[in-house]
């Protein structure tokens, strides 16, 4: 599914997890929550492919992730004492990426299978227990990704959902081709839903 399209399947997600799921219920009184958690959602739309540099976020990600690492190096020549300084900091960021940098080998693989939805589960609840962050907002990144897996799962290419222990790709019964014209169709018709639903709730 293209990256237009996973938002959709996202935002419709993130809406129905709202709707029926008590675990997602928004605080109340402040509409930045709901804004932000939508922000987690899309985020987590996109989060899969960062498997390839040739979709949007996997393209932002490796270049950011090269930046990075230039800078670092850099320190390390003309200012190492800041990386003395960081240390521990330095050590626990690397412990967290690095089972990321080792799962994107090629795309489609572990980053569209069970294994990264439940390491990235746990890596919420260290996010959550470390930084504070609310587990309402992770749960929509959570929710983001399933949704990537659902709309690459109704591809004719399918996933590897229990990669690596096999990597066979499996699709759902019906499935069409990326970017054909049934995927457009089933995108307006959730962008229709979306709308409906939404304003049912809001009238």
């Amino acid at each position: 599914m293209m990256a237009p399209g996973h938002q959709v399947v996202g935002f419709t997600f993130g809406v129905g997890a709202l709707a029926y799921f008590p675990y997602t219920e928004a605080p109340v009184g402040n509409p930045f929550h709901t804004i932000l958690y939508f922000v987690f959602v899309l985020f987590g739309a996109l989060l899969p492919d960062i498997d390839t540099p040739k979709s949007k976020l996997g393209h932002k990600f490796w270049r950011g992730l090269m930046t990075l690492f230039t800078l670092a190096f850099l320190i390390y020549l003309f200012a190492p004492e800041y990386l003395d300084r960081y240390r521990d900091e330095l050590k626990v960021f690397v412990m967290m990426l690095l089972p990321v940098l080792i799962m994107i080998r090629s795309h489609r693989k572990m980053t569209h299978s069970f294994v990264f939805v439940t390491l990235l589960v746990f890596y919420s609840y260290l996010i959550e227990k470390w930084l504070g962050v609310p587990w309402f907002y992770l749960s929509g990144l959570i929710i983001g990704v399933l949704s990537h897996l659902f709309g690459d799962y109704i591809t004719k290419k399918g996933i590897p959902l229990v990669y690596p222990l096999s990597s066979k790709h499996r699709q759902f019964i019906i499935a069409f081709r990326t970017g054909s014209n049934v995927e457009r169709l089933v995108v307006y018709s959730l962008v229709v839903w979306n709308v409906w639903f939404l304003t049912n709730i809001i009238f």
